[in-house]
């Protein structure tokens, strides 16, 4: 066996391991990540970044998995990217490590097994890129989705200029990418950010692991070529479009 593929599938071998900033769990043939940074709302800090990078790794080549699902452990699912850190890093080191750690989405758009991601109250920039390289979405009531990047004078660099396109209509996405409007569960339901939406949060996580274990059904060959196929039309421009996002967001 490769030695890097052994080591992904030793970050795996056991469940809830001392990750800093989630949790992981692994029942048959289902992975799940909750984000866990509940005293700031899950925003993505570096460390959170690092530990999403070797998980994701890790389960793409575990052949036990067949689709992962994404949650948080508080009752928002992400305030998207921690700002504290934005300029606090005094060196080229650290800030190589922030750029490679950028490519966690990148990672996620190319991520061959499916992801269904489960959301509840805010979704936000990242949070909300995170959502739209999943495959399906499924939100409490309470969801509420925002790209705030424009009214911060940022351009979002997790994709979603690229990926929000492939989900619904061009005229949402300038909408909620240049005006900055706050989303709520009835109007992600109508636009198509999310497959259905619940109100009761034990109905939603029950709906999640059965629709997960109805995939897990499926050859894992056939998922894989499903979904390969289905991305096939948009990779390059994906994969192009994230460069540029990084290239634009350098220069304002």
């Amino acid at each position: 066996m490769h030695l890097k593929i052994k080591n992904h599938i030793e970050i795996l071998k056991g469940n809830n391991l001392p990750w800093e900033y989630i949790k992981y769990n692994k029942k048959n043939n289902i992975a799940h990540i909750k984000l866990d940074n509940s005293s700031k709302k899950n925003s993505f800090n570096l460390i959170m970044r690092e530990e999403l990078k070797e998980v994701i790794n890790a389960i793409s080549v575990d052949n036990d998995i067949k689709v992962l699902i994404f949650s948080s452990t508080s009752e928002n699912f992400s305030s998207g990217a921690d700002l504290s850190e934005f300029n606090t890093f005094p060196s080229i080191v650290k800030s190589n490590q922030i750029a490679k750690y950028k490519n966690l989405w990148i990672d996620l758009y190319q991520f061959e097994k499916p992801i269904i991601s489960l959301t509840r109250g805010w979704a936000i920039g990242a949070g909300f890129e995170l959502l739209m390289l999943s495959d399906f979405v499924f939100a409490h009531t309470s969801s509420k989705f925002f790209m705030p990047e424009v009214q911060w004078s940022l351009i979002p660099i997790s994709g979603g200029t690229q990926t929000f396109v492939n989900k619904i209509k061009d005229l949402y996405v300038k909408e909620i990418l240049l005006f900055s409007e706050e989303i709520n569960s009835d109007k992600a339901l109508k636009i198509g950010l999310v497959n259905c939406i619940f109100e009761d949060y034990s109905e939603l996580l029950n709906h999640v692991f059965k629709y997960a274990e109805k995939i897990s059904s499926i050859d894992t060959a056939r998922l894989i070529k499903i979904k390969k196929l289905l991305n096939f039309s948009t990779e390059k421009n994906i994969y192009y479009g994230k460069r540029l996002e990084a290239i634009y967001s350098r220069s304002l």
